[in-house]
């Protein structure tokens, strides 16, 4: 966007024109034009809007620098240059921390994925970063980070010269989700395609809610079956796909009103990011290309999470893997664990693990793993089929009509120019964008180390391999019977096979 620089205007800069007159020759470079008694559609356009000290520049009314018009009324859609504006914070943050993409791209699901739809409550609704409670539930554990930063670039958008809105929550966090993998996609980094789609694709008007209940968080669906967890199942049994199995058919079909298919495929956006702080000292993706650094732009989003979970395993069918879990060096009883592929330590949970297998037994949850074979070798299909699921969920409990950003903006025209913009930062502040992402990182890990230190027990749990667990289990039993003083059997870490501690 081509805007008129201050040393330009100085001939008409805070002076109250008497008169209008063409003033071209003394422009280094010209281009802009006053006019008097024209009447030029620029012209009438910017005597309409005369309260904004606008001009006419190449045919478009603009307003002079420094001068912003009078924000009496914020809008709830924004405009396409405003949009762009975004753009440029969540270009910068990401460049500056990569990790937020795979971190937006959970808490997109982790707003709108509380909706149950037989209610009907909770949904795309902002509560994530409005309700400070809900990042205390355990299925939000580690999502402070992202969601302060967030909330920064929310608050640094609505605060801009150029912008006058009052955009939601729940439209910054969906939004971001969308921003993520689009930008990854294919090749990671924004490009000018990209950019295009981010600014006319997207849906605009969600509003938040304002009685946010963190019972809500319970429409998420859950990974832990064994070891006394969700369903207290001992160690190698193939009961544990059962259980993940029916989980995602409870909440993300059943709840959420998602199809086998969309299920599935939204599971696949574990292709970026990683988990970090649930396993201490165990952080990895779930595929190597997902990994925060995989390349100078970030991860990578395409359909290897399908491909390693259908290709990679050894046996074909949940009885075998059970008890022969290949690719995978460690079962921890809740999620298995790739030790080095390519170089890289991978993390899969049961209900990743559930989607390469058909049901056992047979018709006791769908059958996830036609889809997933289908998009393991096809990565136009699982995007396809990926971006037509984000956008259902991101609708999830929204009962209003969404908009896409209007064309006509305030401040002029889009044009490939401010792609370049968005990609160079021009135009925003970035020291308080840096500072809040400082502040952020560090308050994010001052609450994991608070979170690690206040459920160490069920940490513990989470991070003991199976071989690890008989043996604490053996040790358990032995005091229990009097064999052995029961300092020796650990009973902090101990969980017994049929799940109590």
């Amino acid at each position: 966007m081509r805007f008129l620089s201050t040393a330009l205007l100085s001939i008409t800069h805070g002076v109250v024109m008497d008169k209008i007159v063409l003033v071209e020759s003394k422009l280094v470079g010209g281009g802009m034009t006053l006019f008097e008694d024209n009447k030029d559609p620029c012209v009438e356009e910017c005597e309409e809007d005369s309260d904004c000290n606008r001009v006419c520049y190449d045919g478009v009314c603009k307003p002079l620098p420094g001068e912003p018009c009078p924000c009496d009324e914020p809008k709830k859609i924004p405009d396409m240059c405003e949009v762009n504006i975004l753009m440029k914070y969540m270009e910068a943050a990401v460049k500056v921390s990569p990790k937020l993409l795979g971190q937006w791209t959970r808490a997109g699901f982790h707003d709108a994925g509380t909706y149950d739809q037989h209610v009907p409550e909770g949904g795309a609704n902002g509560c994530l970063m409005n309700e400070p409670l809900m990042l205390l539930q355990h299925e939000n554990f580690f999502l402070d980070g992202p969601i302060a930063v967030l909330k920064a670039i929310k608050e640094l958008w609505h605060d801009h010269p150029e912008t006058c809105i009052d955009v939601s929550s729940a439209d910054i966090i969906q939004f971001a989700i969308f921003f993520a993998t689009t930008r990854q996609k294919y090749a990671p980094g924004l490009d000018y395609e990209k950019w295009k789609t981010l600014l006319t694709a997207f849906e605009w008007g969600r509003p938040d809610e304002t009685e946010c209940l963190t019972d809500w968080t319970w429409n998420l669906p859950g990974f832990e079956f064994g070891k006394g967890g969700y369903g207290g199942l001992p160690y190698h049994d193939p009961l544990r796909c059962q259980a993940s199995g029916q989980e995602i058919k409870e909440k993300m079909m059943g709840r959420n009103g998602f199809s086998q298919s969309e299920a599935t495929v939204l599971i696949g956006a574990h292709t970026i990011g990683e988990i970090r702080g649930t396993f201490p000292g165990l952080q990895a993706p779930w595929v190597y290309n997902g990994r925060d650094n995989y390349t100078p732009e970030g991860p990578m989003f395409d359909n290897e999470f399908f491909r390693y979970i259908i290709h990679e395993p050894i046996e074909s069918n949940v009885f075998d893997f059970s008890s022969n879990f290949q690719p995978f060096e460690t079962d921890f009883s809740t999620w298995f664990r790739d030790d080095d592929f390519n170089g890289t330590p991978l993390n899969h949970l049961d209900t990743d693990v559930v989607l390469a297998f058909p049901p056992h037994p047979a018709g006791a949850y769908p059958d996830y793993s036609v889809d997933s074979s289908a998009f393991s070798v096809d990565n136009d299909l699982f995007l396809k089929a990926f971006f037509a699921a984000l956008d259902k969920m991101s609708k999830l409990g929204v009962t209003v009509p969404l908009f896409p950003a209007t064309p006509e903006c305030a401040c002029g025209e889009i044009d490939e120019s401010d792609f370049d913009e968005v990609l160079n930062a021009t135009g925003i502040d970035l020291p308080p964008l840096l500072e809040a992402i400082g502040q952020a990182e560090a308050d994010a890990e001052e609450t994991k180390k608070k979170i690690h230190a206040e459920f160490r027990q069920d940490i513990v749990r989470l991070t003991v391999s199976v071989e690890e667990a008989k043996r604490m289990l053996e040790l358990a039993e032995k005091a229990e019977a009097g064999v052995i003083d029961a300092e020796k059997a650990e009973p902090a870490v101990i969980v017994k096979r049929d799940g109590s501690k």
